[in-house]
């Protein structure tokens, strides 16, 4: 019998979008499987139910700040404060959380603990400036980390070359994202009320102009004309609201498409839509893909990270090209009988939350 360790989880907030998912599948995972004790830490003071399920079963310790920066420089008074509870690993999925980690460790703290950080997203793509600036002087601590985890080997390998001189001391691996089945026998129920009696297209992610939500909505403009009985759903809430509320306003839009805000829920929506879309102009890797792939069979998807041209049976299209996705959703709209149950199934399958587990454990031995 292998020997239970200690593992402390650390987030930026209580959200779970994909990056905090993939901690928190971790986090079960370790306690369905009696394998160690886990903590968790949110840098931010409580503001959703994003862990209110698991406070029975793990301690989950809410720092009272409005921010999680503020939480950052918390950190090492945080770890004095208990330095009597020895944690055998640390899990982080934010570059600044994963480099003060780092920073703690350099200051002699969590001497015997393994830091084990992944990456959420294309950082070198994504950012520019003084923001990128401070995510690189981040990176500098990743020195003392026990494993870097990208999610594709384009993002391992826009790492490695924007960062050369330290990445090359780094434990850098690539594990694929799991995938959490379970989790989707436990959310099967119906779909709201407004949305019963019609037919609809369903995207989900952040409001941010990242995700490609307007051309989106220009792109259904088109699609509407061909199919006027569909509708189109945006799950998630964000600051680019206002801005998609006036835009499917000024397409004459606005009893077609629905903007939900945040569901705790999202099965069902892709189980009942007659397709599921991805527009983004870029991601690490969209763990939203993986959910849609296990609910419907008519998937599109821009090819906003790496490996998703690889993916069987999904249609893609170019990031940021509205013909490419206005053709790429008439395409799998058309589709008749398209039969990717068993392809989408067996290519889940291999990214299981125990495949994920135990790469961990195996890279950092």
């Amino acid at each position: 019998m292998s020997v239970k360790k200690n593992w402390l989880f650390i987030l930026p907030t209580d959200s779970l979008q994909g990056s905090e998912h993939i901690v928190r599948t971790l986090c079960t995972y370790v306690i369905d499987h009696n394998l160690g004790e886990c903590y968790v830490l949110i840098l931010s003071k409580k503001s959703g139910k994003g862990w209110e399920d698991m406070e029975d079963k793990i301690k989950v310790e809410y720092l009272p700040f409005p921010k999680y920066f503020f939480g950052l420089f918390y950190l090492p008074i945080y770890f004095l404060s208990i330095r009597k509870i020895n944690f055998d690993y640390t899990f982080s999925s934010q570059t600044l959380i994963n480099g003060s980690l780092g920073f703690v460790k350099k200051m002699g703290l969590l001497k015997e603990t393994k830091i084990i950080v992944r990456e959420s997203n294309s950082i070198f793509i994504l950012l520019k400036g003084t923001k990128l600036r401070i995510y690189k002087f981040f990176y500098r601590f990743y020195s003392k980390t026990a494993l870097v985890i990208c999610q594709t080997e384009l993002m391992k390998s826009q790492l490695v070359s924007e960062m050369p001189k330290i990445s090359s001391s780094w434990n850098i691996k690539t594990i694929l994202n799991p995938f959490d089945f379970d989790k989707i026998h436990e959310q099967f129920e119906d779909i709201p009320l407004f949305l019963q009696d019609k037919k609809f297209i369903v995207a989900a992610g952040r409001l941010a102009p990242v995700k490609g939500f307007d051309l989106l909505i220009k792109a259904f403009k088109e699609v509407v004309k061909e199919y006027p009985e569909l509708n189109l759903v945006i799950l998630g809430e964000g600051n680019e609201r206002k801005n998609l509320e006036q835009l499917k306003n000024s397409f004459g839009l606005d009893n077609s498409v629905h903007l939900p805000g945040y569901v705790n829920n999202v099965y069902r929506y892709f189980n009942q839509a007659e397709m599921c879309v991805i527009s983004s102009h870029l991601e690490g890797f969209p763990n939203v893909l993986l959910q849609m792939m296990s609910q419907n069979e008519r998937v599109v998807s821009t090819t906003s990270a790496g490996d998703i041209e690889n993916i069987p049976g999904i249609t893609i299209c170019e990031p940021g090209n509205l013909k490419a996705l206005e053709q790429a959703m008439m395409f799998t709209l058309n589709e008749i009988n398209p039969n990717k149950r068993q392809l989408f199934d067996d290519f889940l399958r291999n990214r299981s939350k125990g495949n994920f587990y135990q790469q961990i454990i195996k890279y950092t031995e």
